[in-house]
């Protein structure tokens, strides 16, 4: 074993060269997925933040998950894939400090939130006849969540610094390492990243296999207390939507965490595996599987949710140029009730938001809004699942 603890001087050579062509894709590759989850993440923070129709529970920890992968895709993937690519750290020990810490803060800020979120979905269907979780409990929730990550993640900060090696062919690379009081690489490494492992992946996935069981064998046997009868069959194909959806999230997240992990270890056990030439290859491929899993998560609410999905179009069509036009020539907003205001119950009221009316009975008028962000429900708000 090389003993990394006190020494600058390698006796082997450096290997991990990547050449111009690879670079390149792969940094057009990176630049992608970074754009469409700092993007995707953003739209979904607007689209709950502005709402208030979308501000439910689970949304909540939407939001908090939607922050959390926006962080990832901002300040910690850039920073980190320069210096996997380069193998070469040029940012000074405290942006070293600073990358390493918010990565893992952010990581388990998204594992965390999609815990939070499965304890949520069992309470509302499983036990629905408990009280909703208050606003002070999930702000409560939020902050136990991101004060644990960063409390966790503390040490990364404590002992993340940069280390000049020289090889003996020559090549000099500064390095953003971990070193821990026994040295690099050594048994306190081990064991932190055996308890990451087991904290933020085995223990989460875990907990979210048992609540997600539980709340599949109620909405599929149909036997859910507390829905309102005429609004039965509605009300479960709902909540089954809901459902798939972070189950789908769930699995997105299993499956692109669990090779990094894997790697991790198999370093561990055969140290040959970070030698080789090729390892940069595979840990760049690994890495940037790991880090697109905070892409996905938009795709996925556009896909199963349709008030993410009515957002996520009111975004594009006021990016879009001339898309406002076709818009308002397909009539789209005509079916889309934003919000309402409370008036006398036995009168018809009108709305109107730039030159439009429409009559709403019972006293619920619809305001219709082209342009507006704000507002954005196409779901009966009986339907209090997102």
């Amino acid at each position: 074993m090389v003993d990394y603890k006190d020494i600058n001087s390698l006796n082997f050579t450096f290997v991990h060269n990547l050449d111009q062509e690879s670079r390149i894709l792969w940094s057009v590759f990176c630049s992608i997925i970074m754009a469409v989850a700092a993007g995707g993440n953003l739209i979904v923070i607007w689209i709950v933040a502005t709402n208030p129709r979308m501000r439910t529970v689970t949304n909540y920890f939407l939001l908090n998950l939607a922050v959390a992968d926006a962080l990832i895709a901002t300040l910690s993937m850039p920073f980190m894939f320069s210096y996997i690519v380069t193998q070469n750290w040029a940012l000074g020990i405290g942006m070293c400090k600073v990358v390493r810490f918010f990565g893992l803060v952010s990581t388990s800020a998204s594992v965390l939130s999609l815990v939070a979120i499965s304890i949520d979905r069992y309470r509302a269907i499983v036990h629905p006849l408990l009280p909703r979780l208050s606003k002070s409990y999930i702000v409560c929730m939020i902050i136990f969540i991101w004060g644990g990550s960063s409390i966790f993640a503390s040490p990364l900060l404590v002992y993340s610094t940069v280390l000049t090696f020289m090889y003996n062919d020559g090549v000099i690379k500064n390095q953003c390492f971990i070193k821990w009081p026994d040295g690099i690489y050594r048994r306190i490494d081990f064991t932190y990243n055996v308890a990451s492992f087991a904290v933020l992946y085995c223990l989460p996935l875990t907990v979210l296999a048992g609540c997600y069981t539980v709340i599949g064998v109620k909405l599929w046997r149909g036997d859910v207390l507390g829905e309102y009868i005429p609004n039965r069959a509605r009300q479960l194909k709902a909540k089954r939507k809901v459902v798939k959806m972070i189950i789908v999230v769930i699995a997105v997240f299993a499956i692109c965490w669990f090779p990094l992990h894997v790697y991790q270890f198999l370093g561990y056990l055969h140290e040959e595996v970070y030698t080789q030439s090729y390892a940069v290859h595979i840990y760049s491929t690994i890495w940037t599987l790991a880090m697109s899993s905070s892409m996905y998560n938009p795709f996925i609410y556009c896909w199963l949710n349709d008030r993410f999905r009515a957002g996520f179009k009111r975004v594009f069509h006021c990016l879009i140029p001339g898309s406002k036009k076709q818009r308002d020539n397909k009539g789209i907003d005509r079916r889309t009730p934003l919000t309402s205001t409370t008036s006398n119950a036995n009168s018809l009221m009108t709305a109107s938001t730039t030159g439009m009316h429409r009559q709403v009975p019972n006293g619920k008028p619809a305001i219709l809004c082209r342009t507006s962000l704000i507002g954005i429900s196409v779901v009966d708000s009986s339907e209090d699942i997102f």
